[in-house]
């Protein structure tokens, strides 16, 4: 542990698994006796106070982020809201494109083109491109108080603030995703795509139309922001705005594609990023006394955004209660279109963390922070991914044996029972992930990634 307490400031990407993947990693260095502060969006107030962070509030001034300012403050009973309620305009538009659908991964990619694309007025990454340009000098001038001695920034699928990227201050990449986007080899599938290692019949024409459609849009937005800001143009045609100091990803390693690939040396994996939450959870008693001894408990989310196609809920719940096996539900921001059967007890928001060492299997959607804890819990899964790299961890989970995948949209209700019969009876599976979970627990990895951060700071510190 460094004897000097370090000021460091965040940049989470917008998106609630983005930020609690922030959140594991500033909660593992605030432990450590360091000051952590991050910016914070008027929708975002008091997310990360509660995890006892320093919040610096970015203003924004526009009529629709003043409603999300709104809403976000009037939570009239936090069981019956959802962290993404004043994002359902950005969902809705998600849905339109196409990305909650039965289209394959490769077809989607239009989806992604027509979000991220900052030529179009009505899409969420002229909106992102617009709030970023307004709140741009606001982090300037805060860097510039704050003074602090390294920056933590997540960008995601959108530009990365110039300011961090080609600031005086050394700053870290944090990736919230599934990692194969960092890896620059051609032996390993293309991100996004969910393809298999084992096959390359379909990579070369994914990654041809991923570079031509995603990659070159993306490299379009963060040109014009920096151009628009007075920063340098990015030549490269890549996805991501690597650090040239340190760029840290959360993935297990029984899933990573280092037996594949490997990565330059200022690159460090943590096995999760995994935020410890203050509150402890119960069960209602009611649903309690359901459990009988012989029972099976399974946690059901389709995470935060997936969620949102409240007719797959709806599907996925109306099928599974009519097994013999008792269900928490993480029931989504539409909640409230749906009822839950005598099997099942939910909410729109539940304490993950807190669920994922009572159940003996999840049903997941495989974002990355839900397979990253999932796995550091020793739980076997069952993936239905919907977009992005949840088709990629689908895939890989079932490569190795920690899980299968199944088609969200092309499934029958006899495969979905089928498959989750199969994984609470795979003895085998479920050791596996145990000693996976246990190998996790034991691991360390986010106290190690602190300390490369740790030392980070101080090299630089003994060269200015």
């Amino acid at each position: 542990m460094s004897s000097k307490s370090l000021k460091i400031l965040f940049q989470p990407a917008d998106g609630i698994g983005h930020i609690n993947a922030a959140i594991g990693l500033a909660q593992a260095l605030a432990n450590r006796g360091h000051q952590v502060f991050v910016f914070t969006l008027p929708n975002e107030i008091g997310t990360f106070k509660k995890f006892g962070l320093n919040e610096i509030h970015l203003q924004l001034t526009n009529e629709e982020n003043n409603k999300k300012k709104n809403d976000s403050n009037d939570k009239k009973d936090a069981d019956k809201d959802h962290p993404l309620k004043s994002s359902k305009e950005t969902l809705e538009r998600m849905s339109d494109a196409g990305i909650f659908s039965h289209r394959s991964s490769i077809d989607k990619i239009d989806a992604y083109r027509a979000m991220i694309d900052v030529r179009d007025q009505t899409s969420h990454g002229y909106q992102r491109h617009q709030q970023l340009k307004e709140i741009h000098p606001q982090m300037v001038t805060a860097i510039d108080k704050l003074k602090p001695n390294l920056i933590i920034a997540d960008s995601c699928h959108f530009s990365l603030s110039p300011c961090i990227a080609y600031g005086k201050i050394p700053w870290i990449f944090l990736y919230s995703e599934n990692p194969l986007s960092l890896f620059d080899s051609p032996n390993v599938p293309p991100p996004l795509s969910g393809y298999p290692t084992y096959d390359k019949t379909c990579w070369k024409e994914f990654r041809e139309k991923f570079q031509k459609d995603y990659c070159e849009s993306h490299c379009y937005a963060q040109n014009l922001i920096n151009k628009e800001l007075g920063y340098p143009e990015v030549d490269e045609k890549i996805p991501l705005l690597l650090s040239p100091y340190l760029n840290i990803y959360g993935f297990p390693e029984e899933l990573d594609y280092t037996d594949l690939a490997k990565l330059p040396d200022n690159y460090i994996r943590m096995d999760t990023y995994c935020r410890k939450t203050a509150e402890k959870f119960e069960l209602p008693d009611e649903f309690k006394k359901k459990i009988q001894t012989e029972d099976k408990l399974i946690y059901l989310s389709l995470g935060s955004m997936a969620g949102f196609d409240v007719e797959l809920m709806k599907r996925l719940v109306k099928i599974l209660g009519k097994t013999s096996h008792k269900y928490i539900v993480s029931k989504g921001i539409l909640h409230d279109q749906y009822e839950l059967p005598d099997n099942m007890w939910g909410g729109p928001y539940v304490p993950q963390t807190e669920i994922l060492p009572i159940v003996d299997m999840v049903i997941t959607h495989g974002g990355n922070n839900t397979v990253s804890e999932t796995l550091s819990f020793g739980k076997p899964m069952l993936v239905m991914p919907s977009f992005v790299d949840q088709f990629d961890n689908a895939q890989r989970i079932t490569e190795k044996g920690y899980g299968y995948r199944l088609d969200t949209y092309g499934f029958t209700d006899e495969e979905l029972i089928e498959t989750v019969d199969r994984i609470l009876n795979d003895q085998q599976m479920k050791e596996k992930c145990k000693k996976a979970g246990e190998r996790i627990q034991n691991s360390n990895s986010k106290e190690k990634a602190c300390e490369k951060i740790e030392e980070l700071a101080e090299k630089f510190s003994k060269t200015n």
